[in-house]
Parts: structure tokens; sequence; C-alpha cells
């Protein structure tokens, strides 16, 4: 009896064992979190290097917890698929922008023309009040929310004829993306926007089919579009960022612990981000230069010629009350 009451205790004591040891490994398991982040820019622009040193520094700060997957240049499909990938929990993460407009039509003042001044202007905005509306915005309508801006470079105007004025701009055929907005912003331009998809705007130019096109000087430069159009108005008409986001639902289902390791990495890369960025335009600028006639514009009477174009979107839920708030915000600026 003593032998089969000692062999009922070490069998007991083995049970309990094996179930901490298994009841510890599936904690520690379940402590490791990977996060899938996708986005459409090519390997080499400061977005994406800058979401790979968010999984670096993620990985960095939880110690090994935490790690993220950038699948970039469309491995996850169009940034459309993207954002609904997080809400399908197939992505959590993105680095997304103009897209969103798809799925809240009030953010098409995330790429609105003569809006924002300067960065200092973009900061103010995101890092503010118009922020944290613009995130609660995201996170009830397309369920995703804002970690952080990565900065771009400001859109300018390359032309086959010298852009110096606003009037030169009467008439001539200008390749912009086709959104809403933005096509009436360069008609009260006096512009005619023409719809041309990317790859086609380099024979566009160089048959005449359309005068010129607007675009960061990093795409100006890659594309070799000074080639076909020689003139380059400075313009920074249109300041760029894209956000760094987190599906809402990963986002409530990570402990407090989690999100501020992600939030921490978040901050940090868009630090990396801005300062790489900020690099890049110089050093664009100065390879474009010798191949173009550039003139630096002031477009304060461009954004005089259009500022009534948001009354045309004023049955937008939410866009007029952004527009006049971002407007606010930029004053004295």
């Amino acid at each position: 009896m003593k032998k089969i009451g000692l062999l009922l205790l070490v069998c007991i004591f083995i049970f309990s064992s094996l179930s901490v040891f298994a009841g510890g490994a599936k904690e520690q398991k379940q402590e490791k979190v990977l996060l899938r982040l996708g986005l459409t820019a090519a390997e080499d622009v400061p977005e994406t290097i800058s979401a790979r040193k968010f999984g670096e520094l993620l990985t960095s700060i939880s110690g090994g917890a935490m790690t993220a997957e950038v699948l970039a240049a469309g491995l996850a499909g169009g940034e459309r698929d993207i954002v609904e990938g997080q809400q399908l929990g197939s992505l959590q993460m993105s680095v997304v922008s103009g897209i969103l407009q798809n799925f809240d039509k009030a953010m098409m003042i995330l790429e609105y023309d003569l809006l924002f001044k300067n960065q200092e202007h973009v900061k103010k905005v995101f890092n503010g009040p118009i922020g944290e509306t613009i995130n609660k915005r995201l996170i009830e309508k397309a369920g995703i929310r804002v970690l952080g801006v990565y900065q771009r470079t400001p859109r300018l105007l390359t032309t086959r004829r010298p852009v110096k004025s606003l009037q030169d701009l009467k008439g001539l055929k200008i390749r912009v993306p086709e959104m809403a907005a933005r096509v009436e912003l360069w008609k009260a331009l006096g512009a005619n926007p023409t719809p041309l998809s990317f790859p086609e705007v380099f024979t566009g130019l160089q048959t005449g089919t359309i005068d010129g096109q607007e675009n960061p000087i990093g795409l100006i430069y890659g594309a070799k579009l000074f080639e076909v159009a020689p003139h380059l108005a400075i313009t920074n008409h249109l300041y760029g960022y894209m956000f760094i986001t987190i599906s809402e639902k990963s986002y409530q289902g990570l402990s407090s612990q989690q999100k501020a390791w992600v939030e921490q990495a978040a901050a940090e890369s868009v630090k990396f981000n801005d300062e790489l960025v900020l690099a890049s335009e110089k050093d664009y600028l100065d390879k474009v230069k010798p191949h173009v006639t550039a003139t630096v514009i002031d477009v304060s009477s461009w954004r005089e010629q259009t500022k009534d174009v948001y009354k045309k979107f004023a049955n937008v839920e939410g866009f007029t009350e952004l527009y006049n708030a971002i407007v606010e915000a930029g004053k004295g600026l």
C-alpha cells in the first residue's frame, strides 16, 4: 500500500509539473506577437525604410516579445486591399494615406492642394486636437488607429514650358491624380487637369498629350520626368505624409505593455523617417536641378484663387469643419 501511495504521489507530481510547464509554455507563446504591416511603396523609399525601422525598434524595445513583418511594394496588395486586410484581420498594420477617403469621404482633406503651408503646419495639425478628431473618425469609419505621421517630400510641378506665375497655368494640361477635390483645385487655378495613369506620364509629356505633371521630387528623379518636362516649378503645393496605422481590433487585443511598446516604436520610427526625408529631398533636388530650369514659386496667389473650392464639398459630412480648422491652425505660420 505504501508503494502504491508513493507511486500515486510521484504521478501527481509529474502530472502537475507537466501542466505547469505546458501552461508556462502556452503563456510564453501568447506573449510573442507578430504584426503584419502592409504598404505599396517600393523598398528603397523613406516610408518603407522607416516601416522596417519600426519593426527593428519594436523587436528591440519588447525584447523580442513583439515583431513586425513588413510587406512592401504591393506584396499585400493595393492600398485599398491593405486597409481591408486590416479590417478582416489578415493584416494588423499599414502605412497609407489618400486611400482613406474611400472609407471616410471627409479624408479627401488628406490630399488637398494648397491647404498646408509647410511641414510645421502639418505637424501642428496632426499632433493636436485636429489630429485627434481625424483619428477618432478613422477608428469609427475604417476601424484603424493612427500611430504616427511619416513626412514625405512635397509635390512640385514639372512642365514642358515655363510656369512662373498663376497666369502661366491657364489652359495647361496637367496630369493630376483623379481625385475630385484635386481636379477641382487645378481647374480653379486655370489648368486643364487631365487623367492619365502614371506609367503613361513620361510618354504623355514626350508626345504633348499633357503639358505637365506634379509629384514629389524623388519620383520626378526616379522616373526621369525632367527629360521630357525640363521646367521645374518649386511650388510645394501639397505637403505629403503617410499614416502608420494599426487596426483598432488588433490594438485593443494588446496588453497595456504591448500597446506602449508599439506606440514607442512608432514614435521613434517617425523621427527616423522625417530625418531621412529631409536628407533625401535635398539629395534629389541636387540631382534634378542640373537638368531643369528651376523657379521658386510664391503660391499665395494660388491659395487665394482656390480659397472657395472647399465649398463644392460642403455636402460631405465633416469635411468643412476639418478644412476650416486646418486653415485656422495655419494662420501665422
